[in-house]
């Protein structure tokens, strides 16, 4: 058995080189027409060109407490690169249906792609975008934006496009965020200036009535006291009882109102600091990129490859027509048999 193999192996090579052979002619012609005929169809396939920018991630930190707040030795670097994970956060805003969207509407793909804009246009976005858009990774930890258009500048155009239309996403994400902090800090900040005015304004008033400090008051008016005993002196000592009943009717609320402005006065410092973090975070809009490689127009025909189309084409009508007439062989042998 096993010597037999390696003969039928061989007649069956042998059959099919003699198939070759006999219909050499057909094959051929079948292989330039296809040639031929794919050859002209790729003229009139519409040019395009691409175009290709390069770009980092940036590291993602908040504005305020990087830049502005007091924090030595334990801040990150903002000019340092992002890292794997910061890469990633950025690949997902390129495939956000909003990128496509906001890139399309700045440089009316609508029209320059042919995309109606009837109820199916996202859709139709979506799968025009996978044929002129392309996302590489680089060894370098990088990314590639390529793109392409029907002109070169057009092409270009695209590219940085998708670069500052990710920046300006990325703003949107994090103003959301950053202007619902500062509405909740805000209201924080002037409900506490609010309330040491009103403190304020109570402990004046309780000043008016004589009491300038409970505390030093109450020592001074006692020590007073003690020496208008000694001495006999009954009209200052009913003075001094006097101002001691009235410290003693207002001084509670002098000490409670004195004691809250005090804690106020303790927290306004930390609710300043953080409603200027968050007036920074608002205002300040931080790229998600290193642009690394401005997209350049490129005159170069990127598309279509006519020659590798026209190839692939023709060794495909080939194969199949090969395929073909070794299965009308076999059809034939066996009926011949039958």
């Amino acid at each position: 058995m096993n010597s037999g193999t390696p003969h039928t192996s061989s007649e069956s090579n042998e059959d099919l080189l003699i198939l070759l052979l006999r219909h050499r002619k057909k094959l051929a012609i079948v292989f330039f027409v296809t040639a031929f005929v794919t050859g002209a169809l790729t003229f009139l396939f519409a040019p395009q060109y691409k175009s290709t920018s390069v770009v980092f991630a940036v590291r993602n930190f908040s504005v305020a407490k990087l830049l502005i707040e007091a924090n030595q030795g334990n801040q990150e670097d903002y000019m340092q690169l992002g890292d794997e994970d910061d890469l990633e956060k950025v690949l997902q805003l390129l495939h956000s249906d909003d990128l496509k969207l906001m890139v399309a509407d700045k440089n009316n793909l609508w029209a320059r792609w042919k995309i109606e804009k009837d109820k199916f246009a996202l859709h139709n976005l979506r799968q025009k975008w996978e044929d002129m858009v392309r996302y590489k990774r680089t060894e370098f930890n990088s990314l590639k934006i390529e793109s392409f258009d029907y002109t070169a500048n057009g092409a270009a155009e695209v590219a940085n496009s998708i670069v500052t239309s990710c920046d300006s996403l990325k703003y949107q994400m994090s103003s959301g965020i950053a202007k619902k902090a500062l509405s909740i800090i805000e209201k924080e900040y002037h409900n506490t200036i609010t309330r040491m005015n009103e403190l304020e304004d109570s402990l004046q008033s309780l000043r008016k009535l004589g009491i300038l400090d409970y505390k030093s008051d109450v020592e001074a008016y006692t020590k007073s006291y003690a020496k208008a005993l000694e001495k006999g002196n009954t009209t200052g000592m009913k003075a001094l009882e006097e101002k001691l009943n009235n410290l003693k009717q207002y001084g509670g609320a002098y000490q409670l109102i004195s004691e809250n402005l005090r804690k106020y006065r303790f927290k306004f410092p930390v609710i300043k600091a953080k409603y200027d973090e968050a007036l920074v975070n608002v205002n300040t809009n931080i790229p998600a990129t290193f642009v690394v490689e401005k997209a350049k127009p490129n005159e170069y025909r990127a598309k279509p490859q006519r020659a590798i189309i026209t190839l692939i084409s023709a060794f495909s009508a080939l194969i199949l027509a090969f395929v073909y007439l070794l299965i009308s062989e076999r059809l034939t042998q066996l009926k011949n048999k039958l």
